[in-house]
């Protein structure tokens, strides 16, 4: 290993900040001359400036299945870095920084995680290496570094970890210029201790190895303790080395520490505020080690801080590339989905899905244009249609916007109208009225007739796409049913999405203009069908099987998980969670007899699910379970039990609240339940009373969501 230090005269003035010789970490307690205290104001405007400046470009050889710098452009990453990026907040829930011991010892990866990993891939960073910022706990032989080496292996059932092994190969085997034994967080921000044969006059070990690497991902590994060493000191240095990687677009993954040499902790507790402050994944060695010999520490070193060669460095390099793994998972780019394979049927088909053959209803769609007392409202608004059973038929009762704080509702249309979607942000919706699908505003404009052709059957059978220049639906002509799309503004033709021989029987709402999923069934009958598969096309009509044996699945709104029903759960009602790679499955067992509903909250951090339970000694049916599970730690939260018959669960546009809808018998009928439940404590406001949907025929709802106000 080289050595670093007074030798190199380089004189350091980056970032605004001038710092001295420190020498620290895995050496003798050294004699100690304070850094400078770092400036805030300065560190924020460098770490602005470093968002927007231009990175230095660096050739990155390509492997099969390996996404490289090449393969991604300003042009397809939602973050432009010439402006300045709306920062997405921290999702609700979170565990706090003092719990730091029971954070899981993989990160989950959070929206702002992903925000700043996608603004760096736009700025140049390169998506196949990372970075390393430690001591001697972070050198090579320590961690990671046999995963460049012929001759590692995996634990049982991990193999999946081989696509993150060639995905950063190269960068496992190198200490790079911001790793050496004796470094701590003031170390790698001066120049005194940078390579002269590598770095530039006045660059930092850590402006040195972003420069020389390029990296997209950086875990961040460091300080030991010493008498006088404060954790104030540690936290400030800590925040210039996030603040620099963040303002080149380089996600940092934090760590704790296995060793307590402080005696109060006080260094774990700071990481992991820091991580809890910006948003950042952590990697929680501290807790992986406390399962080893001696919590990992070496027993023949009574320093207590350097961990055991047998036990510790296998564990630390296993559960980081663990870490590594579910960090990059969670944050590369959607594209990484099953290539797709052309369908036999062409895109365009040569049919007409206003055929006169399909007369439109006697009675078009009509809108009242929507009072602004609910749209502005600052909950937001419920915008849904409700149907009652008469004489074994259905009858659509209409559509109604309902405030969420008083439970006061106005009808938008009439009978016969059904609601089938709602484009997030705006006052465009779709409806249908039997057969005949519109596209229709909250304004009050005239609905514009799209197909007379339209599937009745499915539970969503149309969505908007992406923007909402065009429409998904489901359509019926000569006893097929397939999946077709259509401009809006009437500029294009219909293109079918689905194969020949599929059965399109729901379509789920489209998050990227490029894929539409959508569930696939076995028909025996018009009327009698199986669901059996999620299926993937995309808008040129190309189609490929997605996941086979599901019966149900439901998307988050950022595009990174899904949830779905195997087709084995129809008698164990099992849930799976997973990445949209699928790459990893969490299955969700003992969560009740019968699934009954699942959402995802708008900011993508929790699932809700509403299941029946069942008594096994009496065979009677029980309460219906009220569950959440977070991704943060894919723990359930269970809240007080829903109600009523075709219970349903929306989340509020902040992700804070549920509305709990369901059917409840009555003395002169039944009633639709409306009642708002905070998620996070399960206190309850019931508005079935204010609301007043009362019938002697069985009333339910059909569609519903809970919209964000309107300007």
């Amino acid at each position: 290993m080289r050595t670093r230090g007074i030798a190199n005269s380089h004189f350091f003035t980056g970032l605004g900040l001038t710092f001295v010789f420190v020498l620290s970490a895995c050496a003798p307690k050294p004699v100690v001359v304070q850094a400078a205290p770092p400036d805030p104001a300065a560190v924020s405007t460098a770490a602005s400036q470093m968002l927007t400046a231009r990175p230095t470009d660096i050739e990155s050889a390509a492997q099969p299945g390996v996404l490289t710098a090449e393969s991604v452009s300003p042009e397809t990453m939602p973050n432009n870095p010439g402006s300045t990026p709306t920062i997405i907040p921290p999702a609700e829930g979170r565990p706090a920084p003092e719990d730091w011991r029971d954070w899981p010892v993989i990160p989950v990866v959070s929206a702002r995680a992903r925000q700043i990993y996608e603004a760096g891939l736009a700025l140049g960073t390169d998506p196949t290496r990372f970075s390393k910022v430690g001591d001697c706990q972070a050198i090579k032989n320590v961690l990671v570094g046999i995963y460049d080496k012929p001759g590692y292996s995996l634990r049982e059932n991990n193999t999946d970890l081989e696509e993150t092994i060639r995905q950063f190969g190269g960068s496992f085997d190198r200490d790079g210029e911001a790793v050496q034994g004796g470094y701590n967080a003031a170390s790698v921000l001066t120049p005194l201790m940078s390579d002269p044969d590598v770095c530039e006059p006045g660059e930092t070990p850590l402006e040195c190895e972003v420069r020389v690497h390029n990296p997209s991902i950086m875990i961040i590994s460091l300080e030991v303790w010493w008498d006088g060493r404060s954790p104030a000191v540690y936290e400030k240095n800590m925040r210039q080395i996030i603040e620099f990687a963040i303002g080149r677009g380089i996600l940092p993954i934090l760590s704790t520490k296995a060793d307590n040499v402080e005696g109060d902790h006080s260094i774990n507790l700071a990481t992991a505020r820091l991580a809890y402050e910006y948003d950042l994944p952590l990697w929680n060695w501290w807790l992986a080690a406390q399962s080893l010999p001696n919590h990992g520490l070496d027993p023949d070193r009574a320093d207590g801080f350097h961990i055991s060669q047998e036990h510790a460095w296998p564990e630390r390099s296993f559960t980081a590339l663990q870490s590594l793994d579910g960090v990059w998972r969670g944050v590369r780019p959607v594209e990484m989905l099953p290539t797709l394979t052309p369908t036999s049927m062409p895109a365009s088909i040569d049919i007409d899905l206003l055929l006169p053959a399909a007369p439109v209803s006697a009675e078009p769609a009509q809108i009242t244009p929507a009072d602004a007392r609910f749209t502005s409202s600052p909950s937001g608004f419920v915008l849904f249609s409700t149907a009652r059973r008469e004489g074994g038929t259905a009858v659509m009762e209409g559509i109604f916007l309902m405030d969420p704080s008083t439970g006061e509702k106005v009808a938008v249309a009439g009978e016969g109208t059904t609601l089938q979607a709602v484009l997030p942000g705006s006052r465009q919706i779709l409806i249908s009225r039997g057969t005949d699908l519109y596209a229709a505003s909250l304004d009050g404009t005239p609905p514009v007739l799209l197909t007379n052709r339209f599937s009745t059957g499915g539970i969503h059978s149309a969505a908007f796409m992406p923007g909402g220049s065009s429409a998904v639906f489901i359509a019926e002509q000569e006893n097929e049913t397939f999946l077709v799309s259509y401009p809006l503004d009437g500029s294009g033709s219909w293109k079918r999405l689905s194969p020949a021989g599929s059965h399109p029987m729901e379509v789920y709402p489209p998050r990227d203009a490029g894929n539409i999923f959508w569930l696939n069934g076995t028909c025996v009958s018009t009327e009698t069908c199986s669901p059996h598969g999620v299926m993937l096309s995309g808008s040129d009509g190309s189609s490929a099987e997605f996941l086979p044996e599901t019966i149900g699945a439901a998307f988050s709104p950022d595009n990174q998980w899904l949830a779905f029903q195997p087709l084995s759960s129809k008698e164990q009602s099992l849930v799976t969670l997973t990445s949209l790679d699928l790459a990893r499955q969490w299955p969700q067992e003992n969560i009740g007899s019968q699934l009954l509903d699942f959402s995802w909250s708008p900011d993508g951090t929790r699932l809700s699910l509403l299941t029946l339970d069942r008594s096994d000694y009496s065979g009677q049916w029980l309460d219906v379970r009220n569950l959440i599970i977070s991704t943060a730690d894919l723990g359930t939260k269970i809240l007080p039990a829903a109600a009523g018959v075709n219970p349903r669960a929306v989340w509020s546009a902040d992700s804070g609240s549920l509305l709990l809808t369901g059917t409840q018998q009555t003395d002169s009928g039944y009633t639709i339940l409306m009642r708002v439940m905070d998620a996070r404590t399960g206190n309850l406001r019931d508005l079935t009373g204010q609301a007043g949907f009362l019938s002697s025929d069985f009333i339910y709802t059909t569609h519903i969501a809970w919209v964000p106000p309107l300007p």
